[in-house]
Formats: structure tokens, sequence, C-alpha cells
């Protein structure tokens, strides 16, 4: 069985197919696509959703939606925030993917674009660099400028600082209109690059890059970036994002109010969680199937059967899912045919949850586990009110594990544990089962 849940292969063209578009997200691609078409202006709109919860997923279908399998269709840039927070300016890399939907034989659209994006990059840097600024053959700026910024301006002398704020002054007003201008041509570029469809760009991972990129890069978008024509889409988990803002500007800022300057609509990425439509039950179901190989036995069914409705109850991301499937895979590799008693197939289940959502609580300590963290960790108080019977009876394995003798002899009279699947089971079944996985992290 494979311990890793094998990437999700998605074409470019394939749009919400049926077999991979298993949370059925198609409704909600149709209803963003036509927001996006419908909205009018330059509208910012944030999609938020949690850690792991399929975002890269969605809007790689969306995208193929998009562009192959909608009319009329919509042309998308996707970009990579995190992966380009290491620039010094977002201005530069933001023009620089726009400037790719220029065809390659379109000379002089390329140069009248490097043009006006040079202009503004310069107005933008002036005051903060004293180096030339030029444009290259195989983008907008030359990227050495930036790099060596700081280094520069730290050598000035005090004379050469004066000259660089009386250039600042002198060229105010042309600054501003090389920013004015260069909005006012993005405008009629995208009109005519994409004959007056729309042009959507998506902007990924925001939450996850360094605090001033994240939040200069919010800045430029909706101060140079969005115009008529071009709507952005910002995939992000807005705590996240709220967060970067609070490191920022400290924590007496309201990072609700900052956002709300900068996104005009918030939506939030759907995910089902009812009795019988559960998202995280069916990418269990599925990631479970794609680890098996062709002749592989899961000897310990209970184990599965349990580890759903952790999975309903929990409700953990679909990211954790997988760390909890890895953990699952690792044991039942180890076990290989040997099928467990009952009792070891609940708990173990239990420990691969915790293992990789409440890690911190498993840690022995003087040669004990504190059941107190682990209760906490495991919500067994509300378990207990749970319609589950594997629930309510792992609830009951892990208090009977950590009980004294007299309050184990009584579960057992009262069969709250049954005495039939002990035989042979160890008294700390809990820590018996995590010492197995000590020391293993699937990443």
């Amino acid at each position: 069985m494979k311990i890793v849940v094998p990437e999700i292969q998605i074409s470019s063209d394939c749009g919400f197919s049926p077999d991979i578009d298993i949370f059925k997200r198609k409704g909600f691609g149709e209803r963003l696509a036509n927001l996006v078409e419908n909205s009018g202006g330059s509208p910012v709109i944030a999609l938020d959703s949690g850690w792991g919860e399929g975002k890269s997923t969605f809007i790689k279908m969306w995208r193929g939606y998009l562009e192959n399998h909608r009319e009329p269709e919509i042309v998308s840039i996707y970009f990579d925030a995190f992966e380009n927070d290491y620039q010094k300016d977002p201005f530069l890399t933001l023009a620089s993917e726009i400037y790719q939907l220029i065809t390659v034989e379109d000379e002089e659209r390329k140069t009248k674009f490097k043009d006006k994006a040079a202009k503004a990059a310069k107005s933008l840097l002036r005051g903060a660099l004293k180096v030339s600024v030029k444009v290259g053959t195989a983008g907008i700026v030359d990227g050495s400028a930036v790099d060596v910024a700081e280094k520069e301006l730290s050598n000035l002398v005090a004379d050469q600082v004066d000259d660089l704020i009386k250039e600042r002054f002198e060229h105010a007003a042309k600054d501003k209109l090389a920013l004015k201008e260069f909005r006012s041509y993005l405008s009629n570029f995208a009109n005519e690059v994409n004959g007056g469809k729309p042009i959507v760009f998506i902007i990924d991972e925001l939450d996850r890059c360094k605090p001033d990129f994240a939040l200069e890069l919010l800045e430029q978008v909706k101060h140079l970036f969005s115009v008529q024509g071009i709507t952005f889409l910002l995939v992000t988990n807005r705590e996240q994002l709220e967060e970067s803002i609070k490191s920022k500007y400290g924590q007496g800022i309201d990072p609700t109010n900052y956002l709300h300057k900068f996104i005009n609509v918030w939506l939030t990425m759907p995910r089902a969680s009812d009795e019988y439509n559960d998202n995280g039950y069916q990418f269990l179901q599925n990631a479970l199937s794609a680890m098996k190989e062709e002749n592989d036995v899961i000897a310990n069914t209970d184990s599965v059967s349990v580890l759903n409705d952790i999975v309903k109850f929990y409700q953990p991301s679909f990211r954790e899912i997988e760390r909890i499937l890895s953990y699952f895979s690792i044991v039942n590799n180890m076990l290989g045919s040997q099928r467990y008693l009952e009792n070891y197939q609940y708990m173990i289940s239990m420990v691969c949850y915790l293992k990789a959502c409440q890690p911190n609580c498993l840690k022995v300590i003087n040669g004990k586990l504190n059941s107190s963290h682990i209760i906490e960790a495991a919500r067994l108080d509300e378990i207990a009110s749970s319609e589950s019977y594997n629930l309510q009876y792992v609830n009951k394995l892990v208090r009977f594990d950590f009980a004294d003798e007299d309050t184990r002899k009584q579960m057992l009279e009262e069969r709250e544990v049954q005495m039939n699947c002990m035989r042979g089971a160890p008294q700390n079944l809990l820590k018996t089962i995590s010492s197995w996985l000590s020391e293993i992290n699937p990443s």
C-alpha cells in the first residue's frame, strides 16, 4: 500500500471532469465564472479556504473549464505568489505575467507594453534606487537593478541623498502621470488582446507569502492593475492573511477593515459536511483507493470503518486526511496480513488521527502519556453524545486505557468494554500502538 496519496493528474483542458470533480464543485465554478463575466468594472474577488481544502485542485479544474468548456471562454493567468515572494517588487512580476498574453509575433505591442511598464516601474522605484532601470528583450525590467537597491542606497553620501530627494520632488508630477498612463494603457491592452472578453488574473498562495510581499502585492493589484477588463481572483486563507497584516502593522490594526480597502467580494470554497454528503468522507474513500496497489488487501477493515467516522466527526482538512492515511498505511504495511482484535483496530484509527492532527498529545513523558491532553485533543466529551457507535466505543477504549484498576474492572463488568476483545491486549493499548509510529513522520 502506498504511503503517500498519489497527486491528482489534471490536464489543462479537462475542466470539471466527473472522475476528478468528486465534490461536485462544477456548479460553484460556473457561478464564479458568471460573477467574473458579469460584474463589470474591475472587481477584486477573494476565494477563502482553509489550508489543505483542495484550492489548487479546484483552480486547475476551473481554468480548464474557463478556456475549454465555456462559452464565451475566459482567458486566465495563474500566478503563484509564494513561489515569487523572493522578488523585491511585485509590480515587475505581475506586469511580466500580463506581458505573456502578447503573441510571439506581435513585436509592436511587446515594445509598447514594455515602454509603459518601464516608465511605471521607474516612477515606483524613484527615490529608493540610484540605479538604472532598463528594458530587456527577455523581460520588462532588469532584475539585477532591484537586487542591489538597498546596498547602493546605504552607500550614498549626504549630498547624493539630497540629490535623490530633489529628483523625487522634480519628478512627482511626471511619476503620477506615468502610473496613470500605465493603468489607462493596461485597460486598453486587456480589451485589445482578448477581443473585449474578460481576463481573470488568479493569484494563489497569497497567505503563505512573507507579510511585506503579500501586502505590497495587494496594494499594487488594487491601485495599478485592477482595471476594466481584468478581474483578480485571490485564492487564500483569510485567517492567515489577516495574521500577516497584524505581523506587518501590529496587533492594534483591524485586519478585516484593512482588507476591505483592497477586496470587493469574499467567497468561501464550499465543503459539504452533512450525513449523506460529506466531502471529507468522499476524499478519504478516493484517497484510500488511490493508495492501494492492485493486489493490496486491508486485513483490519474495522479500522477503516472507524476512520470514516473520525473524518466525519472531526472534519480534518484534506491535507490532514492525507497524513492520517499515511500513518494508517505505515501501520497496515507493518502488520501485513495479520488481523488484529477489534479493540486494536479501533485504537489504531484514533492513534493515526491524533498522530496526524494532534501530535503533541502523544508525546511520552517519564514513560507515560498525558491522559488529560489526549482527552482534550480527542474531544472525548463531545464524542460521548455522538450518534456513531464506533466513536462512542473509541471513547470508552481511551478512557479504559487510562483508568485505574477499579474503574477498569467496573467498565468490564458493565460491558462498556468487551472482555473477550481484550484477551492478550496490553494494558496501555494507546501507548503501544503509538510506539509503533514513534519517530516516523511522513512528509
